[in-house]
């Protein structure tokens, strides 16, 4: 075997000792690198898992069983809509029934506040409608803005509603009010977005829906010599006597629906 000169074997160590530490940070480097990839999948899988996690306790926190959490929950979801008319505010009341006499367990009342601030909604439709500003596009605005506020509730409601499955529940923006309110004489109301999850089992007459020119179409029906007689036609005395049997009905007289907007329970009462 063949020897290596003193100088030349010294030469190879030297050559060795340069390069091992370089390898070693090579293999270092990698080590790290794949440390740190580890700890970035591990990152991304507990962020996954948290988020699950953190689903999940919504899905239990938005367990509904009482008017309280209800009032809560449309409260926080629910508060408002933005139109490019007018932004609509609503403010809830929950009441939950035990009267057999009624056909719901539950009565979410909505009152509508605007802002800029008008009488109701459709005062600021018409308002809108009336406008020289807008006169070219007045009819396209306010046609959208109707239609965003009957999406805004229709969500509103099957939310609700998915929620309470088993609950029979009339969703009304209800307000009342006396003439004379210092002594508590006159009292008024008007209902309007009706809503329910519930119909009759069963009925005599059926609901004929109003036209849209229906107001005119009343008072162009009535007699003149006498302004509080009307001459009903048939569809509005189908229309009434449906009513009739409808307010007659009690709690077990009703089964439980998909939602559906109840215009019967529209309208406005002088006592």
């Amino acid at each position: 075997m063949k020897r290596l000169s003193l100088p030349l074997v010294t030469s190879t160590f030297l050559i060795s000792m340069l390069f091992t530490p370089v390898l070693t940070e090579t293999v270092n480097a990698k080590e790290v690198d794949q440390k740190v990839e580890s700890t970035v999948k591990f990152n991304k899988n507990q962020k996954k898992k948290d988020n699950t996690n953190e689903m999940e306790a919504k899905k239990v926190d938005t367990k509904i069983e009482s008017a309280s959490q209800l009032k809560s929950y449309l409260k926080e979801k629910y508060p408002e809509l933005i139109t490019e008319i007018v932004t609509v505010k609503f403010e809830y009341k929950v009441i939950e029934n035990d009267d057999l006499k009624l056909p719901y367990d539950y009565f979410i009342n909505y009152h509508l506040s605007l802002s800029p601030w008008e009488l109701n909604f459709e005062s600021a439709m018409n308002k809108h409608l009336r406008s020289i500003k807008y006169q070219d596009t007045a009819k396209e605005d306010v046609a959208k803005a109707r239609q965003q506020l009957n999406d805004f509730i229709e969500t509103m409601a099957k939310d609700v509603i998915e929620k309470m499955p088993n609950k029979k529940i009339l969703g009304q923006n209800y307000e009342d009010w006396y003439t004379y309110p210092n002594i508590k004489i006159g009292l008024q109301s008007l209902k309007k977005y009706s809503w329910t999850n519930y119909e009759p089992l069963s009925m005599n007459h059926v609901w004929v829906e109003r036209p849209e020119d229906y107001d005119n179409i009343m008072r162009s029906n009535s007699d003149p010599s006498s302004p509080t007689v009307i001459q009903y036609s048939r569809e509005e005395l189908e229309r009434y006597n449906y009513t009739i049997d409808y307010f007659l009905l009690k709690y077990n007289d009703f089964k439980i629906t998909e939602f559906g907007w109840r215009k019967f329970l529209d309208g406005y009462n002088k006592y």
